[in-house]
């Protein structure tokens, strides 16, 4: 899951007065070893001499509260606060009535076309650990892609790839476990994590094990997090992880082909033309996104910086860090 919470600001490094002359992303902290771990140059220093090993070094902890609480330095976006928010609302509201009855989804769902149960069951939660570590898995990788899709199409990314999921687990649960109930954001957070490992794999095919020389395809990582959970949390819903994990590599393949199911532009244009006033209302520190400010056809952008050497020569002369 490191894949989702590590910005391009993080594991910077600056040296010398100007940081404007030498930025570095790291993923180390011996100093001795600063030549072979360097991740990725973004600037060089025009003067060599300038870059010294005894000028001042300054590390960014990339793995603090903020970084993920404000992903890229960004404010926290409209709807993922908002479901936050709202998941909370609903887990409390669950000690009054019966939701998890109401909600939850069976394989028996589908075929009597309880429609509420096939969009709303990512709603419900059984316990607050559930609510939780699910509020903590989505946060990032959620406002990520609010931040690069708009928040009305994230909300319609959100209510589509739930009922997908949900249906595929009908089919398959009719045949396999007709009896088993299915509620949790987890869902969610498998299609997200699925969706970005697909992509960031098309520029970093591969992903380091921690602070290991061991690495595995970044295609499978969300895979690998789908065994070690089953293994460890036996009573988690394999099979609804697993389809929100297909749907996310779906997504993140034919990304084209879920715009063509989506509403144009548009008309969420006009959704936010008739919602303005509400919008207006957001807090201050809480950004909504509009789709006017949004290409989703850009290219995507990685989220970890790929491994770029450091050069072994520099032409303006001057000390190579890394070298004697």
């Amino acid at each position: 899951m490191a894949a989702f919470q590590i910005s391009r600001e993080n594991f910077s490094l600056f040296f010398g007065p100007s940081r404007s002359e030498a930025l570095f992303f790291l993923n180390c902290t011996d100093i001795r070893s600063i030549g072979e771990k360097v991740r990725k140059t973004v600037g060089f220093a025009q003067k060599g001499q300038e870059l010294g090993l005894a000028s001042p070094l300054r590390y960014y902890c990339a793995m603090n509260w903020k970084s993920y609480v404000f992903h890229g330095g960004h404010p926290p976006a409209a709807l993922s606060t908002g479901l936050v928010v709202f998941l909370t609302a609903v887990y409390l509201l669950g000690f009054v009535f019966d939701l998890r009855d109401d909600l939850s989804l069976a394989p028996e769902s589908l075929f009597k076309l309880q429609m509420s149960r096939l969009s709303l069951y990512p709603l419900i939660h059984l316990s607050l650990p559930h609510l939780l570590f699910n509020i903590l898995a989505i946060w990032a990788p959620l406002n990520l892609f609010e931040e690069t899709h708009g928040t009305v199409f994230t909300g319609v990314f959100l209510n589509m790839s739930a009922l997908f999921a949900g249906i595929l687990y009908c089919l398959v649960g009719k045949l396999l476990y007709p009896e088993v109930s299915v509620a949790g954001a987890s869902g969610w957070c498998f299609t997200l994590f699925a969706y970005y490992s697909f992509k960031e794999s098309q520029v970093r095919p591969r992903t380091r094990i921690f602070r290991t020389d061991y690495s595995i395809p970044t295609l499978y990582t969300p895979v690998a997090l789908l065994i070690a959970i089953a293994i460890i949390i036996p009573g988690s819903s394999f099979w609804g992880h697993f389809f929100g994990l297909c749907v996310g590599y779906a997504i993140g393949y034919k990304e084209s082909w879920f715009h063509k199911i989506t509403p144009p532009g548009w008309i969420i244009a006009k959704i936010e033309n008739v919602l303005d006033g509400l919008i207006r209302l957001i807090p201050w520190g809480i950004k909504y996104y509009r789709d006017a400010d949004i290409d989703r056809n850009k290219d995507y952008e990685p989220l970890m910086a790929t491994d770029t050497p450091l050069p072994l020569h520099n032409d303006n002369g001057g000390t190579v860090l890394g070298t004697a």
